[in-house]
Order: C-alpha cells, then sequence, then structure tokens
C-alpha cells in the first residue's frame, strides 16, 4: 500500500512540474522529451544490475503494454488539445475500473467487495472534482475513452510482465516502445532550449516521473491493478486541487469538497 501511495504522490509532483513546463513547451514534444530523458536512468538501474534479461514470457505482455501506453499518450494529448480537461479528467477516471475488469480477464484477480467500493468512490469522486459536463459533439470524449482503455489495459500487462521481468527492465523497454511510437506518430518541433531554460522543472519532471513508475511497478507486486490505478487517480486530482487551493488561491466549491471526502474515505478502503 505504501509503494501505491508514494507512486500517487509523484505521479502528482510530474504532473504539476508538466504543467510547469507546458507553459513554455509544446506538449507534444514535452511527451516525446521525457521519455527521452527518463531512458538513461533505468539504462543506469539496469547496468548496476548486471544487464540482466527477462525469461521469453515477458516480452508479448510487456510489448503490447508499452504501445498501449503510447497509444494512450498520444490520444491523451488529442483529447486535450480539441476538448475541455474537465472532461478528459472524468472520462480517463473510469481507468480503475476498466483495470480492475481486465486483470480478472487476464490475472484472473479478483478484487474484495470493499476494493470494488473503493474503486467506484474514486470514479464518482474524481467526476465531481472534475466536472462532469459532457456534449456528444465533443470530439475530445473519443481520444478520452481510448486513453482510458489503453491505460487501464496497459498496468494490468505491466504486472504480467513483471512476473517474468524486473521492474528496472520493465521501465526501461516500455519507455523505448513509447519514443519509438512518439517518434513516428507524433510530429513536433525541437524545444531542447526551452526545455534548457526551465531547467529545474525539467529536473523535477523527469526525476518525479522515474520514481512514480518504479513505485507503481513495486505497487503492483502486492495489488489489484485497478487499485493501484483507483489511488494513482484520486490521490492525484486531491493534490491539484489541493495545490489550486494553497498555491493559486482558487477557491473550492461544495462539490469539490465532497469529492475530496470521498476520495479520502475510498483510499481508507483500500487499507
Amino acid at each position: 500500500m505504501i509503494f501505491s501511495l508514494l507512486s500517487a504522490i509523484c505521479w502528482s509532483l510530474f504532473d504539476i512540474a508538466r504543467k510547469e513546463l507546458a507553459q513554455n513547451v509544446e506538449p507534444k514534444f514535452l511527451s516525446l522529451a521525457m521519455s527521452v530523458s527518463v531512458l538513461p536512468l533505468f539504462f543506469i538501474l539496469w547496468a548496476l544490475q548486471g544487464f540482466n534479461v527477462p525469461s521469453h514470457e515477458y516480452f508479448l505482455p510487456a510489448t503490447f503494454s508499452g504501445i498501449l501506453a503510447a497509444i494512450g499518450s498520444v490520444c491523451f494529448m488529442l483529447a486535450i488539445s480539441k476538448g475541455k480537461l474537465a472532461i478528459v479528467l472524468s472520462i480517463t477516471a473510469c481507468t480503475p475500473f476498466i483495470s480492475a475488469v481486465v486483470s480478472f480477464i487476464f490475472l484472473n484477480e479478483l478484487v474484495s467487495n470493499i476494493e470494488w467500493l473503493g474503486i467506484i468512490l474514486v470514479v464518482v469522486a474524481t467526476w465531481l472534482l472534475a466536472g462532469t459536463a459532457f456534449s456528444s459533439d465533443d470530439k475530445s470524449a473519443i481520444y478520452a475513452v481510448i486513453t482510458a482503455l489503453a491505460w487501464g489495459t496497459c498496468i494490468v500487462l505491466d504486472k504480467k510482465a513483471l512476473i517474468s521481468g524486473s521492474s528496472v527492465f520493465h521501465g526501461m523497454y516500455l519507455t523505448s516502445i513509447i519514443i519509438f511510437v512518439l517518434f513516428v506518430c507524433v510530429r513536433t518541433g525541437t524545444q531542447w532550449l526551452a526545455l534548457k531554460s526551465n531547467s529545474l522543472w525539467w529536473a523535477i519532471a523527469v526525476f518525479t516521473f522515474f520514481a512514480a513508475v518504479l513505485l507503481q511497478f513495486s505497487a503492483l507486486e502486492y495489488l489489484n491493478p485497478g487499485v493501484v490505478e483507483a489511488i494513482k487517480r484520486g490521490l492525484g486530482i486531491v493534490m491539484a486541487v489541493f495545490i489550486g487551493r494553497f498555491f493559486y488561491k482558487e477557491s473550492l466549491s461544495l462539490k469539490q469538497k465532497t469529492g475530496v471526502g470521498i476520495v479520502f474515505l475510498a483510499t481508507y478502503l483500500f487499507m
């Protein structure tokens, strides 16, 4: 549980750094640059572990996970560029439910009634916090649905792959696939100078992303993917609300306060 909580905190800090960087760097290039920047860290750890290569059972689920993670990233960028972030966050809030269902199909893992309740509470709380105003002609919706399906499935494939491989090699392998897919699919200019001028936020983003990924892989060893995803989504959006309140002086509505309370209740249920 502690790995999942720490991972959620790191993901939230990464989102803050990414938000700051996105003010000066094109989001499409930022996604590619983050993967390129974090790859050497995984390689160094892999080298320190003796360049151990996993068994052949590892590569099929790992490869599909990497492809789905990249597809999710591309569709997420398309979604937020074409529609409201609130709608996108509301739809992607369903990823814990998707992960729980897919983990039963691929891993035969059952989620307890208490965990199902926690997952449902996180989804509802995220809808309250993000806002659910939705229009059927919003073009971002289809990209957000693809994102949710891709991310909800890839975390389950991560757990399956980690049965046969180490978390460090898996992080390096996934990152390599994501870089390849983004490089092929996403046309973007080079903005390394813009990143260099924001080097502090860049460093924070790289190291928090690196830590979040490794901690998430560690959490998957003990928890159902749906639970891990629920904790990440729930605490992530709660931290975003609190940061907005205390650092940007944004007011909290009754609906948002209710959503925060529900997330804390859900997290308690997972313990």
